[in-house]
């Protein structure tokens, strides 16, 4: 970061690599006693820590550290943001990529979600090519520098899809000759890297001095373990046996839907109307957009879950423009956190349906209707070439 500062202000920084025998040194500890790098020497004293040494390069520059006082605060704002906690947060997911520190897949996937959360904030303020006003600052610099490694491993093709103007922008930044001639040439990630996950770890139980204590103990740990979907108040629908009733009613778009609308439960499910959003050239070739789908739906299929879900997810159209759709009955009136845990779900347009609504009712029925066993069946208006069940 530092260095691509002081080459786009044109001063000149001679980088030398300090050796652990030397950072032990008291000669050494008096000039850097926080022992921390990097550091900056210079004839009128020494500067540590990176940001501060950016700002400081950046000095005497006209448009780095903005171009007005505003600007300024404006630069000072986003450096602050990046290094209050914000980034920080996403170091175990890049961490255990790399294989330096494992993760737990639970630690991993809130570290993934933080890196992916500071990016959207970054995409929705951004309003023009950099970050603050209309020529590249240390804000830029700073904050491209921080994140690369996000980039390069975590924030896949798709994501690009939720955060367009984010991507741009680091592509944008990346690509400055002062910052390849640092850091190389960057390619973001088509596919996020796989972590080395480590076995979570059980929290030791201390010996109960008596039975009745080690019992009430044991029906603690069962209670965390309930999925909160179990704990809802009891539904006077059954959902099962509406579930094989639907799947296997000869007219589903007649006489299911008619079912449906006698027995739903509002108070207890909810329906679910999804569009997978596309970006780049998906959905131009069927088998790769097949392989996508069939991929959405496997790693749905989670344990304890499927009792409280329902739904079609269909592929329509033809090449080049073929589309997916979905519809979902879940237990409960919010979007359970199996779907919001979703790797995917976030490329998902999604909204809560009403029954009631003439609208929905028929999305509803074309969805859940559609039959690719019968080749003039469509869907929404367009031909159905494959339909999968999640039931």
């Amino acid at each position: 970061m530092c260095r691509v500062v002081a080459k786009l202000n044109g001063k000149a920084v001679e980088m030398k690599v300090v050796d652990d025998e030397t950072r032990a040194t008291k000669e050494y500890k008096a000039i850097n006693p926080t022992n921390k790098f990097p550091l900056l020497e210079t004839s009128e004293g020494n500067i540590s820590e990176s940001m501060t040494i950016a700002k400081f390069l950046a000095s005497g520059s006209a448009t780095l550290l903005g171009t007005s006082l505003v600007e300024r605060a404006q630069v000072d704002q986003w450096t602050t943001w990046t290094i209050a906690g914000t980034y920080q947060k996403g170091y175990p997911a890049i961490m255990g990529i790399t294989g330096r520190t494992p993760v737990e897949q639970d630690e991993f996937k809130k570290s993934v979600d933080a890196l992916k959360s500071m990016m959207r904030t970054l995409d929705a303020n951004l309003s023009g090519d950099w970050l603050v006003g209309n020529q590249v600052t240390v804000a830029d610099i700073a904050i491209a520098a921080i994140t690369a490694p996000a980039f390069q491993m975590v924030l896949d093709a798709g994501f690009k899809k939720a955060a367009p103007k984010a991507c741009a922008w680091f592509a944008r930044v990346a690509a400055l000759p002062e910052f390849v001639s640092v850091f190389g040439r960057i390619k973001q990630c088509a596919k996020s890297l796989k972590p080395v996950i480590k076995a979570k770890e059980e929290p030791k139980k201390k010996a109960a001095p008596q039975a009745a204590a080690a019992k009430k103990a044991d029906e603690g740990e069962k209670k965390k373990d309930v999925n909160p979907l179990d704990a809802l108040p009891p539904s006077p629908w059954n959902f099962y046996d509406f579930k094989t009733l639907y799947v296997n009613h000869p007219d589903k778009r007649g006489g299911g839907m008619q079912a449906l609308k006698e027995q739903f439960d509002p108070e207890g499910y909810a329906f679910w109307y999804l569009h997978y959003d596309k970006f780049g050239s998906e959905g131009t070739v069927y088998y790769k957009f097949e392989n996508l789908m069939r991929g959405f739906m496997q790693r749905f299929d989670l344990p304890n879950f499927r009792k409280h879900a329902f739904g079609k997810v269909n592929m329509i159209g033809e090449e080049p423009s073929l589309d997916i759709k979905a519809v979902f009955c879940f237990r409960g009136t919010t979007l359970p956190q199996e779907a919001s845990d979703h790797p995917s779900w976030e490329y998902m347009q999604c909204r809560k349906m009403d029954l009631n609504d003439p609208t929905d009712f028929d999305l509803i029925a074309q969805n859940m209707g559609a039959n690719d066993k019968d080749e003039t069946c469509t869907c929404e208006g367009r031909k159905l070439q494959l339909s999968v069940w999640y039931k």
